[in-house]
């Protein structure tokens, strides 16, 4: 743990330190924009081009007249980056495309594409630039966040929080993207200077106040997604293009090109338009449905055939377009013959005569690498996707769809594949063997099937579903998984009305003068009660029950002081409030000992009204009996829904959450200005979406389970083993079980091959940095 010299409180030297940035960031970005308007007309000065040259001048002019703006607004906006940081999921690089879906690359168009690229750009200079300097600094920041050891991903005073900040206030600017994509290729190095004096500074500075700097600590931590066990050979590497031909075809706007079926529409010349032509209305016989798909439309080509074949001789140019054509044709039957044999990857890039099989053939290989290098997924599994692959590759060929299409039959089999599959950790479990058949019986014969169109895969994966639904529904998980979601819907519905129930309690102000323990029965339990009672209600009455009455009645039972003055009153009172209590403590099925307990103190303050005050004192809180009436819950479930839903509750001898710490108090920052980030536990619980899959450990057992439901208030959380067997909790002990180890996330995506798919957008996007697109 980190100490410092300085009496000034470290939280509030954290708070300075960022406030202090963010009031700076004006003059700073004012600076860089200076010499970003400078360096923009010297290019335009040298630029030969009158196009290119006027689109410069027009750049510098928007710069002028947007400069002043962008400097105001920039503290603020800046301010709002460094208050949402969160280091766990804002790794650092977070703007070099990982964060970029290829549904995302989809609906963008081509100069959207290049500000992106730009902007990772400006961000590895920037990165590059302060290297040393963010080093030094992120000791000191994260030894004003009590860390003991540097994480710098934990500070947001990084490069990419001042990227950020400048793309969403660029994005605010109602200015031409060309423009701004020139502004941000002239940023780079004025901003990369200024941090990193700016670093400089404030390291300086918190060294002069005797902060205390933290250590570097090297802690192996594999990457679930592509660590490798021991003892499994790894894919082998393709041997076709080196990396360095591949950053010049795998490009972020290729990709999109491909994406939307506009990669091989560029114009071609008058001759190339003649070649195409001809070969499709004279060699269409030789040409099967793979070459098909590349032919342009027929556009009356027999009307036209006689002049631009007399043209072409005029021009002594047929010998040239009949070797071209030649050549085509032997490119395309041998394309045909690779895809009618079992041939790999490797030879069919070679044999590749477009630019949109070539990069087609890239993504498919990429995104299988990605699978089958995968460990979350067991090596049986990752097998058989490994041995799809020239299957896919053929089918990319004459079916561009898959890039399109998420509902494509292809796309949706090896979706089922791997998510299904993330549901076994162990070759061991029990249904393991029986889903390893389905996939040998349903697409091991994948590999050996020639693939003229998509039916072979649609085949597939109708009988996958087939095999499993009849295996669901044996076991009833539909029925089963619909009555967790029914009954923990309610009991949501049923806490926060109660939740609204207990602030109306706290202002009566009886509520003040009873024990802690019937105030917390009246604002635990009851509550539930009284909300149980008005969500049933049909009649809209304003106490269903008459449970809110009772409320009154209970609070003046429970001061001695008052029921001694008048006896009778409490004798005729008891039996019916006693009645009244079990009746409704039943609605809600609260177990019979808690209410025992609670009737015990509650007869205690009873009795105490037949005799003298001055020889009995109000009986002091019971030890433990807090717990025993709310529970360490923060909402409360049924024992029936428990049952139901697979209910894990805490254990009643865990603290309560408003237990003070018995651990070293941590510098207190929540109640800044600007906030450090949350909990790990409560980011990774926040950022958890259907369809996840984790382990988690119960009586001492892991088990994998997917996240198939959460509340619509985020307070009840619902998983699904592949068994059909339900498990479910309140966020508070999601992220208890989180912080103590006891839940690890395998996969927090909804679909595993739209990672993998993502992943390609991020080498497409690594690729762009070194390509001009």
């Amino acid at each position: 743990m980190t100490s410092t010299a300085s009496s000034k409180p470290v939280s509030s030297m954290y708070a300075t330190l960022l406030a202090q940035a963010a009031a700076g960031s004006a003059a700073m970005l004012s600076q860089a924009l200076t010499i970003a308007r400078q360096s923009i007309r010297d290019d335009a000065q040298r630029m030969r081009s009158l196009l290119e040259r006027d689109h410069l001048e027009v750049s510098v002019k928007l710069l002028e007249k947007h400069a002043p703006h962008m400097a105001a607004r920039f503290p603020p906006v800046l301010t709002e980056v460094f208050r949402h940081h969160v280091g766990v999921q804002a790794k650092l690089g977070m703007l070099s495309g990982q964060n970029l879906r290829l549904e995302q690359l989809e609906l963008m168009d081509e100069t959207q594409v290049q500000e992106r690229v730009e902007l990772a750009r400006v961000l590895q200079h920037v990165m590059l630039k302060v290297d040393a300097q963010l080093t030094e600094l992120n000791t000191f920041v994260c030894a004003l966040l009590g860390i003991d050891h540097v994480s710098p991903e934990r500070n947001p005073l990084r490069p990419d929080s001042y990227v950020s900040a400048l793309q969403q206030l660029m994005t605010e600017m109602k200015v031409p993207t060309l423009a701004r994509t020139a502004w941000l290729q002239h940023l780079a190095q004025p901003l990369g200077e200024a941090l990193s004096a700016a670093y400089l500074q404030w390291s300086a500075e918190l060294k002069r106040q005797h902060v205390v700097p933290v250590g570097f600590s090297v802690v192996r931590t594999p990457s679930a997604q592509v660590a490798v066990a021991q003892g499994e050979p790894r894919r082998a590497p393709r041997a076709v293009w080196t990396p360095e031909h591949r950053q010049t075809v795998l490009t972020l706007d290729r990709l999109r090109r491909l994406m939307t079926g506009s990669l091989d529409t560029s114009p071609v010349s008058p001759k190339e338009a003649f070649a195409r032509q001809f070969s499709q209305e004279f060699e269409s016989s030789s040409i099967d449905s793979a070459a098909d798909s590349l032919r342009a439309p027929d556009t009356g080509f027999e009307a036209t055939v006689p002049a631009a074949f007399e043209a072409l001789q005029e021009m002594q140019q047929v010998d040239v377009v009949v070797q071209r054509m030649q050549q085509r044709r032997a490119a395309t039957q041998g394309m045909q013959a690779l895809m009618a044999g079992g041939v790999g990857r490797n030879e069919m890039t070679q044999h590749a005569t477009t630019m949109s099989h070539v990069l087609s053939l890239e993504v498919v290989s990429l995104m299988v690498e990605n699978l089958v290098n995968d460990t979350r997924l067991l090596a049986p599994v990752r097998k058989i996707i490994e041995l799809m692959e020239p299957a896919l590759l053929k089918l990319v060929l004459i079916d561009p769809r898959f890039f399109i299409d998420r509902e494509h039959p292809a796309r949706r089999l090896l979706q089922e594949i791997s998510q299904r599959g993330l549901a076994f950790g162990s070759t061991e479990d029990a249904e393991f063997n029986a889903f390893l058949l389905s996939l040998q019986r349903h697409v091991s014969p994948l590999t050996v099937m020639e693939i003229e169109s998509v039916e072979p895969f649609e085949l597939a994966l109708q009988g996958l579903l087939s095999q499993w639904r009849e295996v669901d529904t044996q076991m009833s998980v539909a029925s089963l998984f619909d009555s967790a979601v029914a009954v923990l819907d309610y009991a949501e519905k049923r806490n926060l009305l109660a939740e609204k129930m207990a602030s109306w309690l706290l202002n009566i102000p009886d509520m003040q003068r009873v024990p802690r323990d019937v105030s917390e029965f009246l604002r635990g339990p009851w509550t539930q009660v009284m909300a149980d009672a008005e969500l049933k209600d049909k009649t809209r009455s304003d106490d269903p029950g008459q449970y809110k009455i009772l409320v009154n009645e209970l609070l003046w039972s429970a001061q001695p002081g008052l029921t001694r003055k008048d006896v009778s009153r409490l004798t005729k009172m008891v039996p019916r409030l006693l009645s009244r209590l079990r009746e409704g403590l039943g609605l809600i099925c609260y177990p019979s000992v808690k209410t025992s307990a609670f009737f015990d103190v509650l007869m205690k303050l009873h009795q105490q009204a037949f005799r003298p005050a001055a020889k009995e004192p109000v009986p002091e809180v019971q030890e433990g009996l807090a717990a025993s009436l709310q529970g360490s819950q923060d909402h409360w479930v049924a024992p029936a829904e428990a049952k139901v839903s697979g209910f894990l509750a805490f254990s009643d001898d865990l603290p309560q959450c408003s237990a003070a710490p018995v651990a070293a108090p941590q510098p207190e920052v929540v109640q800044q200005a600007l906030v450090p980030e949350p909990l790990a536990a409560e980011v990774v619980a926040r950022s958890l979406s259907v369809g996840a899959w984790v382990e988690l450990q119960n009586k001492g057992v892991w088990q994998r389970t997917q996240l198939s439901w959460i509340s619509p208030h985020h307070t009840m959380y619902l998983f699904t083993s592949v068994k059909g067997k339900t498990q479910s909790m309140t966020q508070r002990l999601l992220e208890r079980m989180l912080e103590e180890g006891r839940m690890r996330v395998v996969s927090d995506q909804s679909s595993m091959l739209d990672g993998a798919l993502d992943a390609v957008v991020h080498t497409a996007m690594l690729n762009s940095l070194d390509v001009n697109i």
